[in-house]
């Protein structure tokens, strides 16, 4: 089996199979040997579950001995054999529903899990209760990608099985089964679409994992599963509605936190511990810490952090951002470098002195260049979707970065007396930025919700006539029909945080005249504000707060 640590799983499944035969459990060579063997499995494992049964056998073996002594040895002796052979018919299982062996009948592979399991059970105390887990979870994991849907339940009831086996009396079981006894792992491993026969080629967002352990794939998988649902919570959040109350609740940083809090949890798979027999196995797992992953987690928590005004966490997690993975920096992507220039630019736009917003801005443009460049690489990718997701944000931010830079010193002017208005450099960023939006919203529906806000930007930076400004940020303020049932239609609304920039923009930047009274205007800013409070953004909620202050009698409103 050392052979198979090497990558020749043809070989580890020959030494396999021979020690099977040695066992004098040999694989069925005809279609009625499996056929016997099958059913004589699915009988055995059903007799198993009823303890009577068990206990009348077990009274029966102990009889059939001369002695005791006699007897409890060879009890041991079978328990043992049982392991052994357990152990080598889920070796041989998994290397044949991860795709490592030639692909044998679905009945094949349904009797390799079933002796797997009884012979399991048979062995007791023999093997270890992390060994037990892991054969079970591999025969859900056979049924669900063998069988399909027919035998759905029957997946569904080795899951159950094994998640009961990690109870509190288990504590032995390493930390990488646990992320299958939450519900959210459990509805991952059931509900979504994944493979444990991806191809060998690494994962920008995950570390490679043993391509001959299944359980490790599917972890793979859900690990991204987590770290895409985190960031489409910032992109394109789903609007909840409280009980009796017609207002939608904008929580989209806390949704995203949550996400990537279980992340982090679950990230760090240790593998499953096996029997020092086994020690040099060709599924011997070692993944150690994922630190591909938890770069991706670091870096999309400073974003957060920055759209919620918190510099300290910012300043914190930054220092993770920059340790860039090895594994990373070798594939040369340009997505990464748009997304460690832009936590850069973050990070420097805090800076109190004079050439922070110069290097923020120097930052901004190496980040567009690298998105712009990530946005024309074609071909295959297993992470079309994540793509897609970390794309729109890493231009969002970058969109919102360089608004946020000009009105600093769009401020600084105004406060001096002086008009301001985006230099040339500035606004050629931006467009560019603004181009690269346009172009992911051709092929991801999401990114249309920020097109119209920072179009309205881009032309309040040049100076252009309001009037289009403020057809567009009325767009923007535009509610998402409660009618509306289609998905397409959802993604394109607006959401409740680009609702509230777009009153900010129109309030501080748009003249008098294109405005309601000014009562309504600091209703309109009081919503705004608890928009934003909601969403954990401090930094825009006390600009709301400081203009309702401006326009007077704000704090009766803001206190209604």
């Amino acid at each position: 089996m050392l052979l198979g640590s090497t990558g020749d799983f043809a070989a580890a499944a020959a030494n396999l199979q021979t020690c099977l035969s040695v066992l004098g459990r040999a694989l069925p060579t005809s279609r009625l040997d499996l056929a016997c063997s099958l059913s004589w499995n699915v009988i055995r494992y059903s007799l198993q579950k009823l303890r009577l049964v068990r206990w009348l056998l077990k009274k029966v073996f102990q009889r059939r001995r001369a002695t005791p002594a006699t007897a409890a040895g060879f009890e041991d002796e079978a328990k043992a054999s049982a392991r052994d052979a357990a152990l080598a018919y889920h070796r041989l299982h998994q290397l044949h529903i991860t795709g490592k062996l030639p692909a044998g009948s679905a009945c094949s592979d349904v009797h390799m899990a079933l002796c797997a399991v009884n012979l399991a059970e048979c062995a007791e105390e023999k093997i270890p209760p992390s060994t037990l887990v892991e054969i079970h979870l591999t025969a859900a994991m056979g049924l669900k990608t063998r069988c399909g849907g027919k035998l759905g339940f029957l997946a569904s009831y080795f899951l159950s099985r094994a998640q009961s086996l990690c109870g509190p009396e288990r504590s032995a079981v390493p930390d990488s089964l646990r992320w299958l006894c939450h519900p959210l792992g459990q509805k991952f491993f059931m509900e979504r679409s994944w493979s444990v026969k991806s191809a060998a080629k690494e994962s920008l967002y995950c570390a490679q994992r043993n391509p001959a352990d299944p359980i490790a794939q599917v972890h793979q998988a859900f690990c991204k599963n987590l770290l895409e649902r985190a960031v489409e919570s910032l992109v394109k959040p789903q609007a909840k509605k409280k009980a009796g109350d017609q207002d939608e609740e904008s929580c989209e940083f806390s949704n995203a936190l949550e996400y990537l809090k279980l992340l982090n949890s679950f990230v760090d798979s240790v593998g499953i511990v096996t029997p020092p027999f086994s020690s040099s196995s060709v599924l011997k797992s070692a993944l150690g810490p994922d630190v591909i992953c938890r770069w991706w987690t670091s870096a999309i928590t400073v974003a957060i952090s920055w759209l919620q005004g918190d510099d300290a966490a910012v300043r914190a997690h930054f220092t993770e951002v920059e340790r860039v993975p090895k594994a990373l920096e070798v594939t040369e992507s340009p997505l990464v470098k748009a997304v460690f220039h832009t936590c850069r630019a973050m990070h420097t736009s805090l800076s109190g002195k004079a050439d922070g917003q110069q290097s923020a801005f120097c930052h901004c443009e190496r980040a567009s260049g690298h998105l712009w460049s990530s946005l024309n690489v074609s071909g295959a990718t297993c992470d079309l979707t994540l793509n897609h997701v970390v794309q729109l944000l890493t231009c969002d931010l970058l969109l919102s970065l360089r608004t946020a830079l000009w009105q600093k010193q769009a401020g600084a002017s105004q406060a001096l007396g002086e008009p301001y208005h985006a230099s040339g450099a500035e606004l050629a960023g931006f467009q560019r930025d603004l181009g690269s939006l346009r172009r992911l919203a051709h092929s991801f529906r999401p990114a249309y919700r920020k097109v119209f806000l920072h179009e309205a930007t881009v032309r309040l930076m040049a100076g252009a006539s309001p009037t289009r400004t403020h057809q567009l940020l009325e767009h923007s303020l535009r509610r998402r029909a409660a009618q509306s049932t289609k998905h397409g239609e959802v993604d394109a609304w607006p959401g409740q945080r680009e609702r509230a920039t777009a009153i900010l923009l129109a309030c501080r930047h748009l003249p008098l005249s294109f405005l309601s009274s000014p009562g309504q205007r600091a209703v309109l800013l009081a919503e705004a504000a608890r928009t934003l409070e909601k969403a954990g953004d401090r930094r825009s909620c006390n600009d709301c707060q400081q203009m309702i202050v401006k326009l007077g009698g704000g704090t009766a409103i803001a206190a209604s």
